[in-house]
């Protein structure tokens, strides 16, 4: 016949059980954080050169860095960019890791959080300061007709930031539509809309060109509110969803207001207006009809 424990030990080694199960299911919990970031990540960006100390720069200034060493320390995968600054980089474990951009004159780094699949993002860089935020492409947004296409470039009249000089490079994706042209199919009088990268002064590098389908001498038809008159030279200036346009007339020129006849004094500063015409090589319309709302 055994002999019963005495109460105390019993309570102790019961106890002692309870710790040791405690202190499983704690190892158990903490071998998966729900915090834990999993997936991977594909990162494509675009290196710019920031604005002094701050590494930030203004949108519509940004100049591509080329040949700088992009990666993700401790061992992560990394790319050297392009001519325009472009990189990408993939298999990056998603989460926040901290990129390293390095050239000769370049040694920086900062953190990104990234989330699985795409992530597009613009590194600022300077000296050794980065900042890295979350957007597509970094650089101007430029749209206008042609002026001229010779060694590479375009000269393009652009209605906001005036004529501004397109190069291009190895790089520079020129298309129509979804199908790839080269330059030399760019005419004077076609219009295009660019994204680029600022060089110098009005000369940009181009990323990707789109040839438009408006040509000059092409019919166009503009809609929206009147911003000016002039009297003298019998133009209005329509400010459409695309910008301002500059809408011509002349004696062939036909009015309409609320469906019956109309003269050039019906267009009024704030009047709702339609006008169809002629593209003309300064990108104004030449107007045959204008429907006054």
């Amino acid at each position: 016949m055994s002999t019963p424990l005495p109460v105390s030990r019993t309570i102790a080694l019961a106890l002692g059980a309870l710790a040791a199960l405690a202190l499983t299911f704690s190892c158990h919990e903490s071998s998966s954080s729900p915090t834990s970031p999993s997936g991977t990540a594909t990162v494509t960006g675009t290196v710019i050169l920031g604005a002094g100390a701050s590494g930030a720069a203004a949108q519509g200034m940004e100049i591509g860095l080329s040949g700088v060493t992009v990666r993700v320390v401790g061992g992560g995968p990394s790319a050297v960019t392009d001519a325009s600054g472009n990189f990408t980089l993939n298999g990056v474990p998603a989460g926040t890791v901290e990129m390293e951009f390095s050239r000769a004159d370049i040694n920086a780094r900062a953190p990104v959080l990234l989330v699985s699949g795409t992530n597009a993002i613009t590194a600022a860089v300077h000296g050794s300061t980065a900042v890295i935020t979350p957007r597509g492409h970094a650089g101007e947004e430029i749209e206008g007709l042609v002026q001229s296409n010779s060694a590479g470039s375009l000269v393009v009249l652009d209605q906001r930031l005036g004529t501004v000089t397109i190069t291009t490079n190895g790089s520079t994706l020129i298309r129509r539509g979804n199908t790839t042209i080269p330059l030399s199919n760019i005419t004077v009088g076609m219009r295009v809309h660019v994204k680029a990268m600022l060089l110098s002064g009005s000369t940009f590098l181009a990323t990707e060109i789109l040839l438009q389908d408006e040509n000059v001498g092409g019919e166009r038809e503009v809609e929206g509110s009147v911003a000016s008159v002039d009297i003298g030279a019998k133009s209005f200036v329509v400010t459409t969803v695309a910008g301002p346009i500059t809408v011509k007339t002349d004696s062939s020129t036909t009015f309409k207001k609320k469906g019956a006849s109309a003269t050039f004094s019906d267009v009024v500063m704030g009047a709702m207006v339609e006008a169809e015409g002629t593209l003309q090589s300064d990108g104004s319309i030449l107007a045959r009809n204008v429907t006054i709302e």
